[in-house]
């Protein structure tokens, strides 16, 4: 909650406002709605939920007047983030307040923090390189010790690729690692169900080294709304999205194993969900899915020997800490989802 503005050089009023008030995805294409003639584009004819592709391409118009355009949404989302990241570093006696779960460890570890890494579809090249951009102009206009921005590699997987580092203690990898010629014809799936889009892959590894990710075609999330006051509604809700959580899963093991490809019985599942041993908390989109099953990870592992005849097992991960194990050689960093919410992980060597 920013309760104070950080002293900066933005005007914007922000004060009695969350973090997720001034900055998501869905505000992002607001924006981009809103601007829609400034950007010379149709959004009656365009899936919404794409919107910030072709906000990406108004940058590169040959029109100056649709760059910007663009700039100034960037402008506008960069120094929000900006702000965001100014009450985290600075930790006014007001912003502290406005935060009475957090101690004065929570503020302290977030003044001492030296990296932030950007992950995510609107931290992606060239949107992250903009916001990058001028929220590195705002820290310097403050005259405050800035984090050093790193925009994270490939930064829309960075989920699957965080979740292919938890393959490497897979009782069936540690035994290929121990043969001399381990078969590459053999991978793990990995899925990130994210709110916007459900995002699939399959891995190759060659022991405990992951030898390659291959991406396979993501597909919308459905069922994900979260704000749901009638019980009955909620539950119908909770059928509907673990019915279309199933299908993904039994659609991508049979187009995986159409490649003539032998799937292990690992799999890695990110979720936008606080999750732990298996259980599905009572929070944001997923969090019906309680309501299907207390363990939903052993749950998902009976539905598939059911469809499959052999046996699966799951580790579900909170998708801030999925993607934040993949930077795990950076000391004293936070990484930063920039998605339809913010997420948030912590890189641990």
């Amino acid at each position: 909650m920013i309760a104070k503005m950080p002293i900066c050089s933005v005007s914007q009023p922000l004060a009695g406002k969350s973090a997720q008030d001034i900055f998501s995805t869905s505000l992002f294409i607001r924006e981009i709605k809103n601007s829609a003639d400034r950007l010379q584009l149709d959004v009656s004819s365009l899936e919404e939920k794409s919107l910030p592709l072709y906000l990406e391409n108004s940058l590169e118009s040959s029109s100056p007047y649709v760059r910007a355009a663009a700039h100034d949404i960037l402008k506008l989302f960069g120094e929000r983030l900006a702000v965001i990241f100014l009450c985290l570093k600075e930790g006014s006696p007001e912003n502290r307040m406005a935060r009475p779960d957090w101690t004065d460890k929570e503020w302290a570890y977030w003044n001492s923090l030296k990296r932030i890494i950007l992950v995510g579809g609107l931290a992606s090249p060239p949107l992250g390189e903009h916001l990058k951009y001028y929220v590195e102009q705002v820290f310097k206009s403050s005259g405050k010790q800035p984090y050093a921005i790193i925009l994270g590699k490939d930064s829309t997987y960075a989920g699957l690729r965080g979740c292919a580092t938890y393959l490497r203690n897979s009782p069936e990898n540690i035994q290929d690692g121990a043969l001399e010629n381990s078969p590459s014809s053999h991978v793990n799936l990995i899925f990130d169900y994210g709110q916007s889009f459900i995002k699939r892959s399959y891995v190759v590894m060659e022991g405990q080294e992951l030898k390659d990710i291959v991406i396979l075609g993501k597909t919308l999330s459905r069922h994900v709304d979260w704000d749901i006051q009638d019980p009955a509604l909620e539950e119908a809700e909770a059928h509907a999205l673990n019915q279309y959580f199933l299908e993904t899963i039994d659609r991508t093991v049979r187009e995986v194993e159409a490649r003539s490809l032998s799937i292990r019985p690992h799999i890695i599942l990110s979720i936008a969900n606080y999750v732990k041993d298996g259980k599905i908390a009572n929070r944001g989109g997923y969090g019906k899915l309680r309501l299907i099953a207390p363990d939903y990870a052993s749950y998902l592992s009976s539905c598939l020997k059911e469809y499959f005849g052999r046996d699966f097992y799951f580790t579900l991960l909170h998708d801030g800490t999925a993607m934040a194990a993949g930077y795990a050689d950076y000391q004293q960093s936070a990484c930063i989802s920039l998605g339809t919410a913010f997420g948030v992980g912590f890189p641990e060597t």
